[in-house]
């Protein structure tokens, strides 16, 4: 008698089945670990503003003040300057500033920034144009995918022409100036000019005069190299162009705008409008690539998370949550956020 012989095996409803569970677990898990990793990013982004925030104080316990947005070349505590043309000089920022209170002493030694040779002129000598393009992990916030140079504010190496401007190192980390437009004039927030441009009366401020107390009043936000398909450039580790601003020159390609930002516009704004209507414009406001709102360092070191419907208008004007925690010395009550 022959014998049968019996293999087992999937029919192919089983193995369509098998696949239709896989597929869903992949749906349900891969939300997961994607928020597990934005979760990750955004705990490192806040690890790097709460640094920021003890440079601040380590810097204020040395020198007595806080540094300005920017300077020409002065030494430390840095002397106001004449500031510079927007198409041949470049200042350093408040972050090189803050470099040897952030372990990054060699960087700021190979820059001497201290030195009579301001930025423009730093990016013409060959080592220091390399140390300023290697990225600073510091000055990055991991959720954001710009690139590691920033195109969109390159710096002027002195010769008149813009063509052969550089980029230097992204940051996504900008400081607030104003609680309106970027404004170099008469700025109401903690990051003032360093250099005496159009007559502004306050090149040095320190804790004393933030009279709103510091945990009310926002010293660092984040800003977004692109959202929403629009490019806002995020920051520029180093420094900037010139001196010109938003509210007085309309300028969104060189002055403060790199290195500083205003509330005018509100938290996330992405759209790009042209000229002449800054508080529309979210290249000068605070963005980032966290879901609803951005990360920002206030003044006692706490890093808050702040929703982009926070209590705010466009303009300035200090009549709103938001812009009074930018207004160093409104005197209002700042109410829940």
């Amino acid at each position: 008698m022959s014998a049968r012989i019996h293999r087992s095996g999937f029919t192919l409803i089983e193995l369509l089945v098998v696949i239709a569970i896989i597929a869903t677990l992949v749906a349900i898990l891969l939300p997961a670990v994607q928020q597990a990793r934005e979760a990750a990013r955004r705990s490192t982004c806040k690890n790097n503003l709460k640094q920021l925030g003890i440079a601040f104080h380590n810097y204020h316990d040395t020198y007595g003040v806080l540094p300005g947005a920017s300077y020409e070349s002065e030494p430390i505590p840095a002397v106001p300057g004449r500031g510079g043309d927007e198409g041949i000089d470049a200042s350093y920022s408040w972050s090189v500033f803050l470099f040897p209170m952030l372990e990054q002493s060699a960087l700021y030694d190979t820059l001497q920034p201290g030195a009579p040779q301001r930025l423009s002129q730093a990016v013409t000598v060959p080592a220091k144009l390399a140390a300023m393009q290697q990225p600073l992990g510091i000055f990055r916030c991991p959720s954001d995918a710009g690139p590691q140079l920033n195109g969109l504010w390159t710096i002027n190496n002195g010769s008149g022409n813009n063509a052969q401007d550089v980029q230097l190192a992204t940051s996504n980390y900008v400081a607030a100036m104003d609680e309106g437009s970027i404004n170099r004039a008469n700025p109401e927030g903690i990051m003032v000019p360093g250099n005496i441009v159009q007559g502004n009366k306050f090149p040095k401020i320190g804790f004393r005069d933030i009279v709103d107390g510091l945990s009310n009043t926002i010293f660092v936000g984040e800003r977004a190299y692109i959202l929403k398909n629009n490019t806002l450039g995020a920051g520029v580790v180093f420094g900037h162009n010139g001196n010109a601003d938003v509210l007085n020159n309309g300028d969104y390609a060189n002055g403060f705008i790199s290195v500083v930002a205003g509330g005018g516009p509100l938290i996330n704004t992405s759209a790009l409008c042209g000229t002449g209507c800054g508080n529309a414009d979210g290249r000068q406001g605070f963005s980032s690539l966290h879901k609803g709102g951005a990360q920002f360092l206030m003044g006692d070191g706490a890093v808050r998370f702040i929703s982009e419907n926070i209590d705010d208008d466009l303009g300035g004007g200090t009549n709103t949550t938001f812009e009074r925690l930018i207004n160093r010395n409104d005197g209002q009550v700042v109410g829940e956020f």
